[in-house]
């Protein structure tokens, strides 16, 4: 379990392309993460094209890191599907893996949120050509990794509760 800590978001990238089957060992790791009673509602849309990469740069300020990076993958929810509008932690967790994963393969990745800012979301609608029940959550931009970043202490104690608050 050492990938959990290993997990890191990068922001730099070398735009050397990512094989099919990385992709789909990415993709399949998104599609295993657990939803609310298994509805699985999520939907994955997988950009390479770097116009379109331009364009999302424009509308999310904080997602310049894919004018280097291969890829990204925008991780959206068919709010008709979901179960009793958990569809937020359903695609949290399939954000997750995807983050995961791309750790697994050696990848460097960052987690770039879209719900719930609405300009952000109608923006990327728009954008995608979304239908009305399609939602799109968060974009993970993925790559080879530029400079590797560096190690965050994360670890702390004084946060932890046993039984109750006090």
């Amino acid at each position: 379990m050492d990938i959990l800590f290993e997990r890191k978001s990068c922001r730099s990238y070398v735009s050397a392309p990512i094989p099919q089957q990385d992709l789909d060992y990415i993709l399949h790791a998104a599609m295993s993460s657990p939803s609310a009673m298994n509805t699985r509602p999520w939907h994955f849309i997988v950009i390479k094209d770097k116009e379109t990469h331009s364009k999302i740069m424009q509308i999310h300020r904080a997602s310049q890191m894919l004018a280097n990076a291969p890829l990204g993958i925008i991780v959206c929810c068919d709010i008709e599907k979901q179960y009793k509008n958990y569809w937020q932690q359903d695609c949290a967790a399939s954000t997750q893996n995807i983050l995961l994963a791309a750790t697994a393969k050696g990848y460097g990745s960052v987690w770039c949120g879209i719900y719930p800012i609405e300009d952000r979301v109608k923006a990327f609608a728009e954008l995608m050509n979304l239908p009305e029940n399609i939602k799109p959550f968060s974009l993970v931009v993925i790559g080879k990794k530029a400079e590797e970043p560096k190690e965050k202490q994360r670890w702390e104690p004084e946060k932890i509760r046993y039984e109750k608050w006090q």
